[in-house]
C-alpha cells in the first residue's frame, strides 16, 4: 500500500480523498493557494504546501508547483480528484518521469477521451452508437453544409470541452456563424484549444452514465449506473443511482456497450462512460477519465467505497471480478448545493446540515468564500428502499439545511423535490432549462 499520497485538489473532494487515505493509514499531502491557507482540507492533511496565489492558473493548475510539492514531500502517488489537473495528460507524463504514480489511466487514454471528437470517432470504430454529428470541423463552408445536413436544432461543441463549457445551441441557420465564433472563443479561453464539432440535438433525451473501474491489468468492472438528466445549462443539479427509468435488459445493453468500448484498452482507475437515451436507444456521449462529483450515489447503492477500491487496486492489493456487477439496493439521490458567486468575497455565517445523511463538503461555519473556484458548497446524499422513499428523505434533509452569508440554490433544490414531474420521473435534459420550477426562472432573470 502507498505510504504517502498528494491530493492535487481542494474543497470537498480533497476532504473526501484525505478521509479515504486515512482509512488505509496513508499519509496525505495537501497543496493549497494563498486564499485556501485556512481551509478544512489543509488542516486535515498530514503535510501542506502553498503552491501559489488565488488564481487557479497560478496554483491548482500549476503543474510544476504541484509536482514539486510531491517531490519535496517524497510522495508515492498523486490523486487529482476531479477538475484542475485530473484530465491533463501532460501532467501525468511529468509524474511518471519523476517516479510518482498517477492515480488514474495512462496519459494516452486521457488524451483520447479528453478530445471529445476523437472519443466519438473511437467509440464508432468499436461499434458503439454515437450521436449523429461531425468530427472536428473548421472551414466555414463545410460547417454550413454539415449543419444543413444534420438539421436544426444542433449543438456546436468544443472538442476539448467539459463542464458544459464551449457548447452553443443553434436553432436556425442564421445563428450559425455567430454561435460558431462564440463556441470557438469560449473553448480557446477555457481549454486553450478552439477546435469544435457539430452534434445533433436529441430531444426528449435522458442522461445516463456508467461508473467503471479498471485494475492494473486493465480488467474492467462496472460499479453501477446513474441518472444525471436534471441539468441547468448542462451543469448537473440532481443525480440518482440506480437509473430507475431503464429496464434490466437495457442495463445489460449498456454494460455490453461499455465493455465493447473499453475491453482490451488497458484502462486503469476510475472512469465514467456517459450516454444519452432517446427513443429507446443509447448513444455514446463522452467518457470522463477520473472520479466524478456524483460518485457518492453509486457508493450508497453498491455498498462500495470506490475511492478505497481505487487506492487498493492502484497499489496492487485490490481485486475485481471483471464479469460481476456489485449487488445494488434501493435508490440514492444527490443534490448539489451551489453558491451564487460574484466577484467579491463573502463569509459563510451559518452552515448547518442534517446529521443523519451523508454530506460531502469542504466548508464550515465562519469560512471565507472566494470567487476563484468551483461554486459547489456541499453534496447532500440520501438513500431509500424506493425512489419515492429517497425523495422524501431528501425533502426532509434539505428542510434542515441552514445557510446564511451567501446566496445558494437551496430553494431550487427543494422545489425540484416537490415537483410532480420530478416525482413521477417524467423529465428530460431540457426540463430545467425550460422552466420546470419558478425558482430557476428567478435565478436566471
Amino acid at each position: 500500500m502507498f505510504k504517502k499520497v498528494l491530493i492535487a485538489n481542494r474543497g470537498e473532494i480533497a476532504c473526501r480523498l484525505i478521509r479515504a487515505c486515512q482509512q488505509l493509514n496513508i499519509k496525505t499531502v495537501a497543496v493549497y493557494s494563498t486564499v485556501d491557507k485556512d481551509a478544512t482540507f489543509v488542516q486535515m492533511a498530514d503535510e501542506a504546501f502553498c503552491i501559489g496565489s488565488s488564481a487557479a492558473t497560478a496554483s491548482y493548475l500549476n503543474r510544476e508547483a504541484v509536482l514539486m510539492a510531491g517531490v519535496i514531500a517524497n510522495v508515492d502517488a498523486i490523486h487529482p480528484g476531479y477538475g484542475f489537473l485530473a484530465e491533463d495528460g501532460m501532467f501525468v507524463q511529468m509524474c511518471e518521469q519523476c517516479g510518482i504514480q498517477w492515480l488514474g489511466p495512462r496519459s494516452e487514454i486521457i488524451a483520447l477521451m479528453g478530445d471529445k471528437a476523437s472519443a466519438r470517432k473511437f467509440a464508432a470504430s468499436r461499434g458503439v452508437a454515437i450521436i449523429p454529428g461531425t468530427q472536428v470541423i473548421d472551414d466555414t463552408e463545410k460547417i454550413t453544409v454539415a449543419a444543413t445536413k444534420l438539421g436544426f436544432p444542433l449543438l456546436i461543441k468544443a472538442s476539448r470541452g467539459g463542464g458544459g463549457k464551449g457548447i452553443k445551441k443553434v436553432t436556425r441557420l442564421e445563428e450559425l456563424d455567430n454561435m460558431v465564433q462564440l463556441a470557438k472563443g469560449e473553448s480557446q479561453s477555457a481549454f486553450a484549444n478552439g477546435e469544435i464539432y457539430l452534434e445533433k440535438v436529441l430531444t426528449q433525451a435522458r442522461h445516463i452514465e456508467i461508473q467503471i473501474i479498471g485494475d492494473q491489468k486493465g480488467h474492467i468492472q462496472i460499479l453501477g449506473d446513474r441518472d444525471c438528466t436534471l441539468q441547468i445549462g448542462r451543469q448537473k443539479v440532481i443525480e440518482e443511482s440506480t437509473a430507475t427509468f431503464i429496464t434490466g435488459a437495457q442495463r445489460r445493453e449498456l454494460g455490453q456497450a461499455v465493455h465493447q468500448l473499453l475491453d482490451g484498452v488497458g484502462y486503469q482507475g476510475l472512469g465514467t462512460v456517459e450516454f444519452l437515451f432517446c427513443e429507446d436507444r443509447f448513444y455514446f456521449l463522452e467518457m470522463n477519465t477520473r472520479l466524478q462529483v456524483e460518485h457518492g450515489v453509486t457508493e450508497a447503492t453498491s455498498g462500495l467505497d470506490v475511492v478505497l477500491l481505487q487506492l487498493q487496486l492502484a497499489s496492487g492489493q485490490g481485486k475485481i471480478a471483471s464479469e460481476n456487477t456489485p449487488t445494488h439496493s434501493g435508490v440514492a439521490i444527490e443534490a448539489r448545493i451551489t453558491m451564487n458567486l460574484n466577484s467579491k468575497e463573502a463569509r459563510l455565517d451559518t452552515f448547518e446540515v442534517p446529521a443523519d445523511v451523508r454530506v460531502d463538503t469542504g466548508y464550515q461555519t465562519g469560512d471565507k468564500i472566494t470567487p476563484y473556484y468551483d461554486a459547489l458548497l456541499a453534496k447532500i446524499i440520501v438513500h431509500g428502499e424506493t425512489r419515492m422513499a429517497a425523495i422524501q428523505k431528501m425533502q426532509q434533509a434539505l428542510s434542515e439545511v441552514r445557510i446564511s452569508g451567501i446566496d445558494t440554490n437551496l430553494e431550487l433544490l427543494q422545489q425540484i423535490m416537490d415537483n410532480t414531474k420530478y416525482q413521477q420521473n417524467s423529465f428530460t435534459i431540457e426540463t430545467l432549462d425550460a422552466g420546470m420550477v419558478k425558482q430557476y426562472e428567478s435565478l436566471t432573470s
